[in-house]
């Protein structure tokens, strides 16, 4: 039997018997309900909700998550229920959920935190809220929080062997023509190594660290690297697809790091499907410099999945296409697949210097990778992360 319906009931009785005393408990429990529903209303009106965090993470971090609601009313919120819900690839169960009690202007904090296992765009929330009076005289309210967008990076493995001298397939122009250094372009110092010249020794650095120190200059030419990852669902094996996407996205990542730590010009080109978009195809992040351009390219990583599309061998020329004689493709796809060699021979002509890296344990790659050698293309076969971190 609901409230209301006892509440007739008593005025029913208190008319037909002329009870004051009915009459009085029914005026009471009528004010009760009213004033129990205002207060209730007016206290979900006056909460102030807050979600402290970051707003982007790497994949392998943990990150500290605050929720702090303040009453702001005069009077106290007797009980409220918490809820928050989260992506059950961060944490385990799936919300967070508490009782508090607050008194006027009074401030609670509920902390958990994420587990930042897997890569890509998540919501928190919305955080659900409920309260009702003390007696139970007026229904729950409830009410909603706004929702949170949050991004895990791919994990970025330290490459510091990579290197861009003139001689390696990674570099500003790797061919046979040497770059000249610019002196009035000074950017750092590094150890001494066996053939640098002794005018490019840095004395002040040198006295210091006690050992020889020579000057860094960036190149007086800098040419342009693309770094394309395919991510084409047909090409990967089924029962390695999922730890070779992993492991593509997180050598992107990697690459890019690295480049933008030695100020090397370069974009990124990814065959696969926008986790936000829903569309499935080539997405292309144009050459830049500097660490903007680095958060952009590990956003476009961040929301890649892989999904069935054409084969990389369609869309190379697209990815390549504006970078200029002498420039590098690394190529980061599964293994083997029908048309690749001719595909990689055609950016050679075009002047292009590519590489080639596979990352999936359970394609055929051993016969492609030496026929790439005896052309002149480094080939590589990573397929787990332990592999990344000894590479190149």
């Amino acid at each position: 039997m609901s409230l209301l319906t006892v509440l007739v009931l008593v005025l029913i009785l208190a008319f037909a018997t002329g009870s004051h005393s009915l009459f009085y408990l029914a005026y009471v429990s009528v004010a009760l309900v009213i004033g129990s529903r205002l207060w209730i209303a007016r206290t979900l009106g006056g909460l102030r909700l807050e979600r402290h965090m970051p707003l982007r993470a790497f994949c392998g971090e943990r990150v500290d998550v605050s929720l702090r609601v303040t009453n702001t009313w005069r009077l106290p919120v007797l009980w409220l229920y918490l809820h928050e819900s989260l992506p059950i690839a961060l944490h385990t169960p799936n919300f967070v959920r508490q009782i508090v009690s607050l008194a006027p202007r009074e401030s609670v904090q509920v902390n958990y935190a994420l587990e930042c296992g897997q890569r890509g765009f998540f919501e928190l929330g919305p955080l659900a809220l409920q309260t009702g009076d003390f007696f139970g005289l007026a229904p729950d309210m409830h009410a909603h929080g706004p929702t949170q967008r949050f991004v895990v990076y791919p994990r970025i493995v330290p490459l510091p062997r990579l290197q861009m001298p003139s001689n390696t397939a990674f570099g500003y122009l790797p061919v046979h023509a040497k770059l000249f250094q610019d002196p009035n372009r000074f950017f750092g110092v590094r150890d001494y190594q066996r053939g640098d010249s002794l005018r490019t020794v840095h004395w002040t650095s040198s006295a210091r660290l006690s050992r020889l120190q020579v000057k860094r200059f960036e190149p007086a030419v800098a040419l342009r690297c693309m770094i394309v990852l395919d991510l084409n669902a047909t090409n990967y094996h089924l029962g390695s697809s999922a730890a070779a996407e992993e492991l593509g996205c997180t050598l992107a990542a990697s690459i890019a790091a690295r480049l933008t730590e030695l100020r090397q010009a370069m974009g990124v080109a990814i065959l696969a499907k926008d986790q936000l978009s829903e569309l499935v195809g080539l997405q292309t992040i144009p050459v830049g410099q500097g660490r903007d351009h680095l958060i952009l390219i590990l956003e476009a990583l961040a929301k890649a999945r892989m999904a069935p599309t054409t084969p990389i061998t369609d869309w190379l020329p697209q990815a390549a296409s504006g970078l200029g004689w002498g420039s590098t493709v690394i190529l980061i796809t599964a293994g083997d697949s029908v048309g690749l060699l001719a595909s990689i021979v055609n950016l050679q002509r075009r002047g292009a210097n590519v590489v080639v890296i596979a990352t999936d344990s359970r394609k055929p790659f051993a016969a492609l990778k030496g026929q790439l050698e005896n052309i002149g293309v480094p080939a590589y076969w990573i397929t787990s992360e332990k592999e990344l971190g000894r590479w190149p």
